[in-house]
């Protein structure tokens, strides 16, 4: 055999174990890349399902928010209704303690009188006496 036939056998060796490798290379490339791809799908389900979840939270927060809206609306008309009651209360707290100062001028006045009687009787009892 001459060297060209020699050096072919060896290029036609060497490309048959480079072909050899190549395949096998490419069916674990193949191979990895449908892993990726199940991978991939799993993750897309994840977030679709996540998703799902995060509008759902999302909707039951907006329900929320609109009923502390109207609780804020209801706690403030209450405290309305608080102040004015509060106003009302100063006002008969006011009203009792101007009665309180008649009573007490009241009570002045009624031992005053006592005293005079108490001293028209007596002088009564001395003149008839």
């Amino acid at each position: 055999m001459d060297a060209q036939q020699i050096a072919e056998k060896v290029r036609d060796l060497i490309m048959g174990s480079i072909r050899e490798e190549f395949r096998e290379f490419k069916a674990e490339v193949r191979g990895q890349l449908e892993g990726f791809s199940k991978a991939i799908e799993g993750f897309s389900t994840a977030i679709e399902t996540m998703n799902k979840r995060m509008d759902s939270m999302e909707r039951r927060l907006n329900s929320i928010e609109m009923r502390l809206g109207n609780l804020e609306i209801r706690v403030d008309e209450l405290n309305r209704r608080m102040d004015d009651l509060n106003r009302r209360v100063d006002n008969v707290v006011k009203e009792l303690s101007e009665i309180k100062s008649d009573l007490r001028e009241l009570k002045t006045r009624d031992e005053i009188i006592q005293d005079i009687v108490k001293r028209v009787q007596k002088l009564e009892d001395r003149v008839f006496a």
